[in-house]
């Protein structure tokens, strides 16, 4: 068993060493005095480990073997280099209904998505902030509600000359006579060079239902019979 404590201010380990001086040392004091030359705990040398090696960055690289920061080591880790990967699909997006939608990400119209209505910002490019008059009707309109309309129903032509602003109410109608032009082309019936759906045609007769246009249709009956021949008891 020691017989003496550890002369260190502070310790009160037993000494079972005594340095060349005559002090009695626990023996880790013992050993920081033979490797160090003093009893104190040594400092940490800091690790030299520079700015990571990807031009313009400047983290410190905290990856030392690579030379990197964290965030492009694991860039590289994952997809092979230290580049930003991008999802985003390069040049215009076409809308379902035909529109084409640009990458805006600090446009004002800019809503959730990155991408903003190329008809929209190419108006809003001419035209400012607004508040503007609807070229149907000339009720005010401000971008919260207004539409930008195709004079010439082509979504794709997005020319500042093709492109009006609209209130919602006259959109909805331009959209409503554009549905049955639509309708009648696809659907229309033509009797002596007359083209009108089957509502239409059976709003006009009026002696005979558009159910009862169409099961003659299905019979076989001729479009000009179908229509044009009153119902059996019909005045």
């Amino acid at each position: 068993m020691a017989e003496h404590t550890c002369q260190v201010d502070g310790c009160c380990r037993d000494a079972i060493r005594r340095w060349a001086d005559g002090q009695f040392m626990c023996n880790m004091h013992w050993l920081r005095m033979y490797r160090h030359g003093s009893t104190d705990r040594p400092a940490k040398k800091a690790k030299a480990r520079g700015t990571c090696g990807v031009e313009g960055c400047g983290s410190e690289a905290t990856r030392v073997g690579a030379g990197l920061c964290e965030a492009h080591y694991m860039r590289v880790r994952r997809h092979g280099d230290s580049g930003i990967k991008s999802n985003l699909k390069p040049g215009l997006l076409e809308h379902s209904g035909g529109y084409l939608l640009q990458h805006a990400p600090e446009h004002p119209l800019r809503r959730t998505w990155s991408r903003v209505y190329q008809h929209r910002v190419v108006y809003h490019a001419h035209h400012g902030d607004g508040p503007f008059a609807c070229h149907w009707c000339g009720v005010q309109v401000t971008w919260n509600d207004m539409h930008v309309d195709h004079l010439d129903d082509d979504p794709k032509n997005n020319e500042i000359g093709n492109l009006v602003s609209s209130c919602p109410k006259c959109n909805q109608k331009r959209g409503l006579a554009k549905l049955k032009a639509t309708m009648k082309q696809k659907h229309g019936i033509t009797v002596n060079g007359v083209t009108k759906t089957v509502i239409e045609w059976a709003a006009t007769v009026k002696h005979i239902s558009r159910s009862g246009i169409a099961a003659r249709l299905a019979a076989g009956w001729t479009p000009s019979d179908a229509i044009m021949t009153p119902r059996r008891g019909a005045r």
